[in-house]
């Protein structure tokens, strides 16, 4: 499922779209899985750039964290 975002971080809003994979609880026969959040399109303060890579990766794995976090 897609979904768009909009997160601030270090005084910078991000926004963008972000693939979130849900994880599922462990059964007798099969174990857990996480939910899992890709972010796919980044833009920073509102500029029409996808940003993403060029941005440093720590910072997009602690937005998709923090999306996985909000679900």
């Amino acid at each position: 499922m897609n979904i768009t975002f909009d997160r601030t971080l270090n005084g910078f809003q991000f926004t963008g779209l972000a693939e979130v994979e849900h994880g599922e609880e462990a059964t007798e026969i099969d174990p857990s899985w996480p939910t899992i959040v890709t972010v796919f399109a980044l833009h920073i303060d509102g500029s029409h750039k996808d940003c993403l890579e060029i941005i440093d990766p720590a910072i997009v794995q602690r937005i998709e964290k923090m999306i996985a976090e909000d679900l």
